[in-house]
């Protein structure tokens, strides 16, 4: 019964241009694996800043670039 609970619990999804946060226990409810899935982003973020210079875009593309890697 509780295989049943853990796939029909839904996982809120995570709102745009705010704070999310999940309790651990929640997440260890849902499992890890789905909650990943449920929760990362499956696309890559390309985002422009005009207030930051073209030097910290670049540098901030780097470090992006490196934790796609896994090594930040």
């Amino acid at each position: 019964m509780k295989v049943d609970q853990e796939i029909t619990d839904i996982i809120p999804a995570m709102k745009r241009g705010k704070i999310n946060s999940y309790r651990p226990e929640d997440i260890r409810r849902w499992g890890v694996a789905r909650f990943l899935q449920a929760t990362t982003v499956d696309e890559p973020f390309f985002g422009v800043f005009p207030e930051f210079t073209e030097a910290e875009n670049k540098a901030m593309d780097a470090l992006l670039a490196e934790g796609d890697k896994g090594s930040v």
